[in-house]
């Protein structure tokens, strides 16, 4: 019943993503108050974030709401993810690019807003061009630990560096947690983390560790020929971590190389270009058991960096990528495609 509800209501929900109401430019709208209490498990709503819109989706009534839109702004908004109480949703705002004194900058700035879309506010704005700030999740109700990416450039040699920082909502001060972060999820008691890692050499591997610290231990490591882990999640009960990722299995099969044919005139013919243009290899839905094991494919997408998250009762997940929008019922095996899909849209979980 689920699915047949979103159904009907999702491709208005991405399509809205460019109208509507709620509020513009990063200025605060008026009305309505933060949740108090989550409602029972299983109850709740869909927040998607494309563009420049953040749009609500209620999964029982199918109900529509706009929280946030940037309008007239050029600005992407990303990465929405609710506090543990319900009442604050933490997301990325991307400005427009810019050039200043001669340096071109695209960085992004963490936000908070009230669970209806008001009292918006800027907690860290980047700190220096093409600073990114990403994925953030809610430790407490007065800090957000998010992933920093920082270019430098020493001898010539440019370097990527990603760090798990802790954020404090009400200063914007900055605590490294972690480095090599590539993605990562806190779990719901907030005690672990489970974090996409890059490792010199070896590549990327999914771990779990401690909040406070402590050994991390491997839950899918490279021989399992899975990469790269995007928004790995933990289930409402902290026992699984979903994931997606694309099967390196048959990534290293022979190389076909593609010659250009001459035409009628004398000249050259392009090989066919593809209907739609990947970041990496297609994805699929994978889950594990968070103290490790062997990850099991749920739903085979084939998409292109989807973004998913658990409901609350975590007998489905839902996903989005380029070509549509899915529910994972995890009791049948069933992965239905429920509406349309938008590029490099994120979806997130709010009781």
């Amino acid at each position: 019943m689920k699915g047949r509800v979103l159904a009907c209501l999702v491709a208005g929900v991405v399509l809205a993503a460019c109208g509507g109401g709620g509020s513009s430019n990063g200025k605060a709208t008026p009305g309505g108050s933060p949740a108090t209490e989550p409602p029972r498990a299983g109850e709740g709503a869909l927040l998607i974030a494309n563009l420049n819109t953040v749009v609500e989706v209620d999964v029982k009534s199918g109900g529509r709401k706009v929280l946030l839109e940037m309008a007239g702004t050029n600005s992407f908004v990303l990465d929405p993810a609710v506090s543990p109480d319900g009442g604050s949703i933490a997301y990325i705002q991307q400005p427009p690019p810019k050039v200043e004194e001669g340096r071109f900058d695209a960085g992004s700035d963490l936000w908070v807003m009230n669970r209806d879309g008001s009292g918006q506010r800027l907690v860290f704005a980047h700190a220096q061009p093409n600073q990114l700030v990403r994925f953030p999740r809610w430790e407490d109700a007065g800090h957000v630990l998010a992933i920093v990416q920082e270019i430098s450039t020493e001898a010539g040699i440019t370097r990527v560096v990603y760090t798990l920082e802790r954020i404090e909502v009400a200063t914007g001060q900055r605590e490294n947690v972690m480095e090599d972060v590539l993605a990562f999820d806190i779990s719901p008691d907030r005690q672990r983390l489970v974090i996409a890692k890059l490792l010199p050499q070896t590549g990327e591997v999914l771990q779990a560790s401690g909040l406070g610290g402590g050994e991390a231990v491997e839950v899918v490591g490279v021989d399992q020929l899975l990469a790269p882990f995007s928004y790995p999640r933990f289930s409402p009960d902290g026992q699984t971590i979903a994931f997606a990722s694309a099967d390196q299995t048959g990534a290293r099969a022979p190389v076909q190389l593609v010659s250009l044919e001459r035409d009628s005139s004398g000249g050259f013919t392009a090989p066919p270009r593809p209907a739609t243009v990947l970041d990496g290899l297609p994805q699929d839905i994978w889950r594990v058991e968070a103290a490790g094991g062997r990850a099991v494919r749920v739903a085979n997408l084939k998409e292109d960096l989807p973004a998913l998250t658990w409901d609350g009762s975590g007998e489905h997940i839902f996903a989005i990528g380029v070509a549509g929008m899915y529910d994972v019922n995890l009791e049948t095996g069933a992965a239905d495609r429920i509406g349309e899909g938008a590029f490099h849209a994120q979806i997130a979980w709010a009781p």
